[in-house]
């Protein structure tokens, strides 16, 4: 891999021209040699050092948020497929944690400044319910809860094939070196339970209720994955698909405990586009029963 590519990946708040200024000011070593080309190719083995680089101020973004619950003290937001959560190599400014400064302007020194007031993640192409926490005791609260499994969370999924009925996937994920991909391994802990909704008339597509009980890296893309069923659209784990542009993966159904010990459950309907490709292939989706 290239040199300036693998260190935007380690570091993905800098932008990548930063790093390959730093390179090319001879301020990264490989094995201890000094390279100031960007194009140096990296391997697995070496040992890759460079100095702390100053990272951007995060900047306010000005985008439409649907918010699906708020109070004083967080905000459930409905995020749309395409939209990245927090900034990484080659897009700093227009993700939900910079729309998110716009709107909530507190959360600035909430957390992470560049992931202000965030708990946890959504891929980029998946859609559905993110909570975000407006200020610091909130935030370590709501951390507690999805560390030990107080927070529900379930996920629509249509997967290719038709697998069992109802299925608990307890399998270890691990990270594949170099890639931005995960693999069931000797890593960390990982469970993933669903059910069979609905299959296509000619059983090639089948809609799934996915429900999180762990929140490893791509751990829904990749558990279903391993059991022969990969999502939909997704070429990362399966392949590209020509019914949609994006995997078909969508965070509907959140759960859990206020600061004030009540309960919220909130939902989010599927997307027009997700909705489309079930038209499409003669799955009828109903929101009530699922």
């Amino acid at each position: 891999m290239r040199l300036d590519k693998f260190l935007a990946q380690k570091h993905k708040e800098v932008s990548r021209g930063k790093i390959q200024k730093a390179i090319k000011d001879g301020l990264v070593s490989v094995n201890d040699r000094k390279v100031m080309e960007p194009d140096f190719q990296v391997e697995a083995d070496d040992m890759v050092k460079m100095p702390e680089i100053k990272k951007e101020d995060l900047k306010p973004f000005d985008f439409e948020l649907k918010v699906v619950f708020e109070n004083r003290d967080l905000a459930v937001i409905d995020k749309p497929a395409g939209l990245v959560v927090h900034p990484g190599a080659g897009n700093l400014d227009e993700t939900l944690a910079n729309a998110l400064l716009s709107k909530y302007p507190e959360i600035k020194s909430v957390g992470d400044p560049h992931r202000p007031g965030i708990v946890h993640r959504l891929d980029e192409d998946t859609s559905g319910l993110i909570v975000v926490a407006r200020n610091q005791q909130v935030l370590e609260y709501l951390k507690n809860l999805f560390q030990t499994r107080n927070v529900e969370k379930e996920y629509l999924a249509l997967v290719h094939g038709v697998p069992k009925m109802y299925e608990v996937i307890n399998a270890p994920l691990e990270k594949v070196p170099l890639k931005h991909k995960m693999r069931v391994g000797s890593g960390k802990e990982a469970v993933t339970e669903y059910n069979l909704l609905a299959s296509d008339p000619s059983r090639q597509f089948s809609l799934l209720r996915v429900k999180l009980h762990t929140g490893r890296t791509h751990q829904i893309r990749a558990h279903l994955a391993h059991v022969g069923h990969p999502i939909v659209g997704d070429a990362v784990y399966g392949k590209k698909s020509e019914l949609i542009d994006r995997q078909f993966l969508h965070a509907y159904r959140l759960k859990f405990k206020l600061l004030d010990g009540s309960v919220i459950e909130l939902f989010s309907e599927l997307p027009q586009d997700l909705r489309q490709v079930l038209d499409n292939i003669g799955i009828k989706y109903d929101s009530a029963n699922t």
